[in-house]
């Protein structure tokens, strides 16, 4: 068997197109595409499942011979601006458990964990329906379980991509897999408001198909995930010796270790670390007036243009179209200028994170401008062309967190999203105390708050943010490789005659000068 190995010559280079890595990464996709038809369910069918203010109608007199029909549909609920704010933010709440789950994410097998996040995923989703009608206090804790899903997913997600991707192919997986995010909720607004429109009348009532179309996707996402995936590449059943060996040898260069062997975490550093919280600041204020976009948007469209729920529903859709392009085009552009010598890994992160930043704000705050129904369609465009600039997002600070120190890349994760969740729950909670009645001038407030915070990362992070790895975070002392021994990819002697003529044959074909 080492005979054999010792006859394999790994290229210096390995193409992600096709690849199993590339799969891998598609496979997490459908996993976040589960998590956000389970967590942006609830934006559109809010609006459906929460009765209107009281606009002084009265039900007509009954009249003999004809059945009297409540004016109110039953299915809809009288909860108060505080509780919609809970049930809204009931996911960040779960999601506060990503310390834990991110402190323990590097040291957990991914595969099974994600199983575990899509159970509680489908879990919550197929019982909401029945639980709204029973109590606010119910609805409540199933939005937290759906939370605990996302607080389990994310970690696992950071984590294994450390482990399945080269640095300079990080870029590019993070906005394949994150923009599942964006897909999911492109597929289940414009569907949700489908189902909202038919008002209970035709397929399962209305609103409720709304959680049990989330939990059906969620389990078939659950039964692929199951069959296709694997923890790290050693353990793919369908991973090439060639692809394996390249992934092995770009993650041994960055030192981080099996988990068995890995040193306990450098807890001291990671929080005195002003690198790292540069980093969660700037996620804070990329991800707070993204709760528009998620969770509120439905709800400016109503209120302020006056959309019937299934043009709603469409219109939703298009700037989370928009964000998933962004993210998977910029981040590809950002993976080609590093790789290829054009930007330092900083230099691309503060770049791509100042236009992200920068464009959102300007967008955001120029969208309450827009608040009648003949400006709907400028409305829109801008806010398509916010999530374009908030797609950027991905390549500059979200980059930036699993490059500071990939062998911890889920603890530091956890850390950040659960920050990212407590200012998210606050601002749910403060959006939901503003908009009492959902007129343009309350609308106006929640706009202009997200705008001040969506622009601050211009300063701070552009000035002090990094995405260069930690002094700490490597596992064991790094051996510096001289030119003509870098990414050796076997440990087998070069002197035969066929050995050095396969060597030769690989430099010839491959350029050596640009690590992939």
């Amino acid at each position: 068997m080492d005979a054999q190995k010792d006859c394999v010559f790994v290229s210096e280079k390995s193409k992600i197109f096709p690849s199993t890595r590339l799969f891998f990464s598609f496979l997490l996709c459908l996993c976040f595409v589960a998590l956000a038809i389970g967590t942006s369910n609830i934006s559109q069918s809010m609006v459906c499942m929460v009765k209107k203010p009281d606009t002084n109608f009265s039900c007509p007199l009954a009249e003999p011979e004809v059945e009297a029909v409540p004016c109110n549909n039953p299915k809809q609920f009288a909860w108060s601006s505080i509780q919609q704010g809970l049930i809204y933010s009931g996911q960040n709440f779960g999601s506060l458990f990503m310390f834990v789950t991110g402190w323990q994410a590097d040291r957990l097998n991914g595969k099974w964990t994600i199983v575990a996040a899509m159970v509680f995923i489908i879990v919550s989703n197929a019982l909401l329906p029945v639980s709204a009608g029973v109590s606010f206090a119910l609805v409540f804790f199933l939005r937290f379980l759906t939370g605990v899903g996302d607080a389990l997913l994310s970690p696992a997600s950071s984590s294994m991509i450390t482990r399945w991707f080269p640095p300079k192919e990080r870029p590019s997986a993070l906005g394949i897999v994150t923009g599942g995010r964006q897909i999911g909720t492109l597929i289940i607004l414009p569907v949700g408001g489908w189902l909202c429109g038919n008002d209970g009348s035709k397929f399962l009532g209305g609103w409720p198909a709304i959680f049990y179309l989330s939990s059906v996707v969620a389990a078939a996402v659950l039964v692929i995930w199951v069959v296709f995936s694997a923890d790290k590449p050693s353990k793919h059943l369908c991973i090439s010796h060639n692809e394996e060996a390249y992934i092995t040898r770009k993650i041994e260069e960055e030192n981080i270790g099996k988990r068995k062997t890995r040193k306990s975490t450098p807890w001291r550093a990671i929080l005195t670390s002003k690198q790292v919280w540069v980093a969660v600041a700037a996620l804070v204020c990329h991800e707070f007036p993204l709760v528009i976009m998620l969770q509120f948007l439905p709800k400016f469209f109503s209120d302020v243009l006056g959309l019937s729920n299934t043009v709603n529903g469409l219109v939703s859709a298009l700037p989370m179209g928009i964000l998933f392009l962004s993210k998977c085009l910029s981040s590809s552009l950002a993976s080609y200028l590093t790789a290829n010598g054009y930007l330092r890994k900083t230099q691309s992160c503060k770049i791509f994170n100042f236009i992200a930043s920068l464009g959102l704000g300007i967008c955001i705050a120029a969208t309450p401008l827009m608040g009648t129904l003949q400006q709907a369609v400028w409305a829109i465009i801008i806010l398509c062309l916010a999530n374009a600039f908030a797609g950027l997002h991905t390549p500059g600070v979200q980059t930036a967190l699993v490059q500071l120190a990939p062998a911890f890349s889920g603890v530091i994760t956890g850390i950040a999203f659960t920050v990212a969740a407590c200012f998210s729950i606050f601002n749910k909670l403060l959006i939901s105390q503003i908009l009492r009645t959902g007129s343009k001038h309350e609308w106006t407030i929640v706009f202009e708050i997200s705008a001040f915070v969506a622009i601050l990362p211009t300063l701070f992070f552009t000035l002090w943010g990094s995405a260069e790895r930690t002094e700490w975070a490597s596992n064991r002392v790094s051996v510096p490789k001289d030119a003509d021994q870098k990414s050796n990819d076997s440990d087998s002697s070069t002197s035969s005659t066929i050995q050095a003529f396969a060597k030769y044959s690989m430099f010839l074909s491959h350029d050596l000068t640009i690590s992939a």
